[in-house]
């Protein structure tokens, strides 16, 4: 993106979720600029002194104080991150993914350490309200849900995208899996369920992913693998290039927005079985390419028996980590995002 020998430099403040700050990072110095990273990672705090962990202990057991660590570990972060800001060099933009998880002293000195500074809440602005107090610090704060659109004229429109700097990863991919899917245990099961089960009757070979403690017991379920911890985002990755198809079940109660599930089809040239319905109003909609689940009705043999139809590659670029963060930084030849 940059063609000088002279790199842009960015902070990157953003969550620990799925290490997808990886990927970030890889993206943004594919792009040839220079990454400064906020990221509070838990496995990185430990207790700084016995004085902290025998405070803690008292705190726990005779105040009956469990939210004391959490406290002093936010305090550490919060020192951590203050006094890295100060040893890094004026930056030319700063984006913050998910600013309600930083202390407002972060915010204000990334935002003063940044000539032009924008942030993106990529969850629906409701479901944590801390963030509307910090939404006049940034230049553009994007969101990607339409009824958080025009907030006090404050919010701007984005989408999700795809990573476009790992072309090994998915070139001459002979799939092991005809189908793949990852998500928490939620009420998204039942939905999922019938999905599998009737895809498994086509001779389908899925590899499906849960996330958590399941109430009920899957054991019947041999496609279906329980773990503890989620895959970060790079493994995730992996998962989808080791695929024919995904699958998409969107949380219709938290938000409308196109997830990264969609996006992952598009760029990766795979098919999708989805739940959101309005992925029919994108210019890269292909109903051979894309299937949406109405309600019980699977409907699906049609799709399944279609192969892949190309998308236009201008139309394929839109929606690409390069062209993402060119519209997030205001660039003069990125192409414009909106939602739908």
């Amino acid at each position: 993106m940059n063609s000088s020998t002279v790199k842009e430099k960015i902070i990157l403040a953003i969550t620990q979720d799925m290490k997808i700050y990886e990927c970030f990072v890889d993206n943004l110095k594919f792009l040839n600029f220079e990454v400064f990273l906020i990221c509070n990672i838990d496995k990185d705090l430990k207790y700084k002194n016995f004085y902290d962990r025998l405070h803690n202990l008292f705190r726990k057991t005779i105040l009956k104080d469990k939210s004391f660590k959490k406290k002093l570990f936010k305090k550490y972060e919060l020192k951590n991150n203050l006094n890295y800001l100060k040893l890094i060099p004026n930056c030319d933009y700063s984006l913050t993914i998910r600013a309600d998880l930083f202390n407002d002293k972060v915010l204000k000195a990334i935002v003063e350490k940044s000539s032009k500074n924008y942030s993106y809440q990529w969850d629906g602005l409701s479901r944590f309200p801390d963030i509307y107090k910090s939404l006049n610090l940034f230049n553009k704060f994007y969101v990607f849900d339409k009824k958080d659109l025009n907030y006090e004229n404050k919010t701007y429109p984005i989408n999700n995208f795809y990573f476009d700097c790992y072309t090994l990863l998915f070139a001459n991919k002979k799939p092991e899996f005809d189908v793949y899917y990852i998500g928490s245990y939620d009420a998204r099961i039942n939905k999922l369920i019938q999905i599998c089960e009737h895809l498994k009757s086509k001779n389908l070979k899925l590899n499906i992913i849960i996330c958590g403690k399941p109430k009920i017991d899957l054991s019947s379920y041999s496609y279906i693998k329980i773990v503890h911890d989620p895959l970060n985002y790079y493994e995730n990755l992996k998962m989808v290039a080791n695929c024919k198809i995904l699958i998409d079940l969107h949380h219709e109660n938290l938000h409308k927005g196109l997830s990264f599930r969609t996006f992952e089809a598009l760029g990766y040239e795979k098919k999708l079985i989805t739940s959101n319905r309005i992925v029919s109003e994108y210019d890269f909609y292909n109903k051979n390419n894309i299937h949406i689940i109405e309600d019980d009705k699977m409907n699906l043999d049609d799709f399944l028996n279609t192969n892949y139809q190309e998308v236009n590659q201008e139309i394929k670029a839109k929606y690409s980590f390069t062209n993402w963060i060119k519209y997030v930084l205001e660039k003069d030849n990125s192409i414009p995002l909106f939602i739908h």
